[in-house]
């Protein structure tokens, strides 16, 4: 007998946590019962439907897992762009052309995609209607629950390559209610694994180390192929808050503006994070006409971005940023990066190591120190310091994309 215990503990107005656990419980075992039918209907299957959930294409990572999917008969990949549940309001609501634009990126480039959600209608359309067998999920959050992995799980096995490279030791990157009810959940190193084993409260089976898709765009890079190298600025969209706060924007923003502005001899590449603009309007951090101005300052002389970027930092000699994935992601190119530092930052172990051997700064003082430094003077007296440890996390050394395929196919063919 279904019952909801969710809907009890929010009647009953106590109790909740209680509630709440039986509820994860419930969802739970119902999963596991409908993996097991998966596995049993779909084992050993000659070719494989693959869904790509996705609503933001400047989040999409899995580009090399989708190619080799496209390139072996076993698989077939399809990308569903969908829109995600934020109310209006929220930083992250999306907006029919937000849909509409996600989706024609996905086009122009030839890929294999559909719409998840009606624009004309204004409603979810069911994942079932894809016939998927796999679904692979990049957002863990906002997720309309037809579309969500306990629905999914009558149908297709779920499994997550998270848009980011986990930066923090935040509960919302691994304790999420999305988290436990997964099938498999992808993770980059093994102290991250190792650290959400610890810190789930189920599911932590789900969990295998495969390095990230993202890392795969930087296999084949040349350092020596472009004469102009770029300074990036990416400043993260947390500019004020009491829980997330990755931003340093409220005292890093003018500050760094001011010294490309005197320095227009250099290469500069504006890489806001697609939700700062969004964020500080909702928050009221700044009004419309000071961010406007803002931006249009940066875009007056500096290429700005907020699309594809392995180019870019391919193409880049340092960074200079506040967001938590770009700091594993960005290693891998070796280049140095001033990490602006919140106070409200808490890195795990993996970002704690990478953080060595960059310039972390956490005032203005420090910040103008840095970038006399390593952006005029290109002091970068840590790069063998990143070197020898880009090698001992093992993360440039072989496909991601590659080892997820190996991993679905043994789970498939088991």
């Amino acid at each position: 007998m279904f019952v909801d215990y969710e809907k009890i503990g929010n009647i009953v107005g106590f109790c909740k946590d209680f509630f709440y656990q039986l509820k994860l419980k419930q969802n739970l075992n119902y999963i596991n019962k409908n993996q097991k039918k998966v596995l049993k209907t779909k084992k050993n299957k000659t070719s494989l439907n693959v869904v790509f959930y996705v609503y933001d294409e400047s989040k999409w990572k899995s580009q090399s897992v989708y190619n080799l999917m496209e390139k072996d008969c076993r698989f077939n990949p399809l990308i569903v762009v969908t829109k995600n549940c934020a109310v209006e309001g929220n930083a992250n609501y999306q907006t029919v052309e937000d849909i509409e634009k996600c989706y024609e990126y996905f086009k122009s480039r030839g890929m294999n995609v559909e719409y998840g959600y009606d624009t004309k209608k204004n409603n979810f359309i069911p994942f079932e209607v894809f016939e998927p067998d796999i679904i692979i999920y990049s957002h863990p959050w906002y997720v309309y629950k037809t579309q969500g992995p306990v629905v999914c799980s009558k149908f297709a096995l779920t499994y997550y390559i998270p848009y980011f490279i986990p930066a923090s030791e935040q509960w919302h990157e691994y304790g999420l209610r999305f988290h436990q009810y997964l099938y498999k959940h992808y993770v980059s190193t093994d102290l991250i694994k190792n650290f959400y084993s610890k810190n789930m409260s189920f599911n932590s089976k789900s969990l295998r180390v495969v390095g990230h898709p993202v890392f795969d765009e930087y296999l084949n890079s040349n350092d020596n192929e472009f004469s102009s190298k770029y300074i990036i600025y990416a400043p993260h969209w947390t500019v004020c808050g009491d829980n997330l706060r990755f931003g340093t924007f409220d005292w890093s923003g003018e500050k760094i503006l001011e010294f490309a502005q005197n320095h227009k001899e250099l290469n500069w590449i504006f890489r806001p994070h697609p939700l700062l603009y969004k964020f500080i309007l909702t928050s009221g951090f700044m009004t419309k006409e000071k961010i406007d101005n803002y931006y249009n300052e940066w875009k007056s002389f500096a290429l700005y971005s907020e699309g594809e970027y392995t180019n870019l930092f391919n193409q880049s000699y340092a960074m200079i940023t506040d967001c938590g994935s770009f700091l594993t992601e960005y290693f891998i190119t070796g280049n140095p990066v001033i990490h602006l530092v919140s106070d409200k930052f808490i890195p795990n172990k993996t970002v704690e190591m990478i953080d060595k051997t960059y310039y972390t700064v956490h005032n203005p003082e420090e910040l103008e120190q840095y970038l006399k430094d390593i952006i005029l003077d290109k002091n970068d007296y840590k790069k063998d310091a990143r070197k020898e440890l880009l090698e001992t996390l093992n993360l440039k050394n072989r496909s991601s994309a590659e080892r997820i395929i190996n991993d679905i196919l043994t789970d498939f063919n088991a």
